[in-house]
């Protein structure tokens, strides 16, 4: 009985101390575990660098060159170039430097510009007033270039021997009986001949022979060309005089090709002389010449304008003012497009807070304003202010590789922890 209680008691006392054993393994096995699975691994640096100017890259910790305080360090796991779906910033650092966004949206483009334009003459309002006949001056009245003559006003006296026998004939067959066929024939000659009407309606009047024809403007105007004399003689083709009108005149200006589309009516126009800066002129029409300045990228806009108090003198300074607005388009502003030269990005916000790159087109830009195609949607976000931060962060994470090449982290001098390393190309 005695040795049956023995082997209870050594059975028990064995199991117990199997179960400790047992129950410290365990515990020694979980609580190590637990160790291992909450023990954090060390994030991999790729490189650091200073917030303030984060397109220059250390491969070091220390002081930044630029600022008085640490370089940060960028890690492998805030994004990498196998991210293609945009980047993340810490929204420390998008408050910090002020990140500001804005809505694309549907709207005109406004222009408000005044380009330089100049007075000149109206070329439709120019003549050429010539003899057509050989002959010799008589007298020349008292003008000169520059003077200004109302329509019939007498510019020379001539006398033509043509036309002295041409009237002779006429009335020799008119006293004789000559047919109206003959008679008709030699007043269409003395016309051909440059014989004014009213001369030739004084003949058959008159029935008398003249000798010597006042020359008078045939409209209104400035002389332009006036060089005769008293006893020159005249040949058939020569300049009389050169006269032009006043009134309209033309007012013409230089107009930048990228808005020509824009060009409607005349109620988009309005005209300003510095010599009248009170005055306002009347725009009786408009057109655009059919050729472009290809050194100046410009098309001539010609107004003819209203001058019957003839303030406007050919050679004046004027001023063009357009006040028109683009078709609807989708607008952002111009702050916020990244132009490389070769291609024009913008910076958008995805619903899921992350910065994503997208490439546009520019169609057309005014008052910090810029209209651009269908590649975007109205409402969505775009950076407007501290693009620099997400420039630098997109190419610390290569998902901008297809803007702009990204340069390796600087090299740093032995000793000199936190020196100033090469900038990124491209800034």
């Amino acid at each position: 009985m005695a040795s049956l209680k023995l082997k209870y008691t050594a059975m028990i006392a064995s199991s117990l101390i199997i179960g400790g054993v047992i129950s410290v393994a365990a515990y020694h096995y979980f609580t190590s575990g637990q160790k291992m699975e909450t023990q954090p691994t060390e994030r991999k640096v790729l490189f650091w660098y200073d917030p303030m100017k984060p397109d220059t890259k250390f491969d070091k910790p220390g002081k930044s060159p630029f600022m008085d305080m640490d370089l940060v360090p960028k890690y492998a796991d805030e994004g990498g170039s196998e991210n293609s779906q945009g980047i993340r910033i810490d929204p420390t650092q998008i408050q910090n430097l002020g990140l500001k966004t804005e809505k694309v949206r549907s709207g005109r483009l406004t222009y408000s510009q005044t380009i330089p334009a100049n007075v000149s003459f109206n070329e439709y309002q120019f003549v050429i007033v010539q003899a057509r006949s050989e002959g010799f001056i008589e007298k020349v009245y008292p003008l000169t270039i520059g003077d200004k003559v109302k329509k019939g006003t007498p510019l020379v006296e001539i006398t033509i021997p043509q036309w002295v026998e041409a009237q002779s004939e006429y009335l020799l067959l008119s006293g004789t009986g000559g047919s109206a066929t003959q008679l008709k024939g030699v007043l269409e000659r003395l016309r051909l001949a440059g014989m004014s009407e009213e001369d030739i309606q004084h003949l058959r009047s008159t029935r008398s022979i003249q000798t010597r024809f006042t020359i008078k403007a045939p409209i209104e105007g400035v002389i332009t060309a006036f060089d005769l004399r008293s006893g020159m003689n005249i040949s058939k083709d020569k300049v009389v005089a050169q006269i032009q009108g006043m009134d309209p005149v033309w007012i013409s200006a230089a107009v930048p090709e990228s808005i020509a589309y824009l060009l409607k009516d005349s109620s988009q126009f309005e005209i300003s002389v510095p010599a009248y800066p009170d005055k306002k002129f009347t725009i009786e029409k408009w057109n655009t010449l059919p050729s472009l300045d290809q050194t100046t990228r410009t098309l001539q806009v010609r107004l003819q304008v209203d001058n019957k108090d003839e303030l406007l003198k050919p050679g004046m300074n004027a001023y063009l003012k357009l006040n028109t607005q683009s078709p609807e388009m989708l607008l952002i502003p111009s702050q916020a497009v990244i132009d490389t030269g070769n291609e024009q990005h913008v910076i958008t916000v995805d619903a899921d807070g992350r910065f994503v790159p997208k490439e546009i087109k520019v169609l057309h830009e005014s008052r910090h304003q810029s209209g651009i195609g269908s590649d975007l949607s109205e409402g969505e976000a775009v950076v407007v202010s501290g693009l620099f931060l997400i420039d630098s962060e997109a190419n610390i994470s290569g998902a901008l590789d297809r803007m702009r090449h990204t340069d390796k982290p600087a090299e740093m001098a032995p000793g000199m922890t936190g020196l100033s390393a090469n900038a990124h190309s491209g800034h």
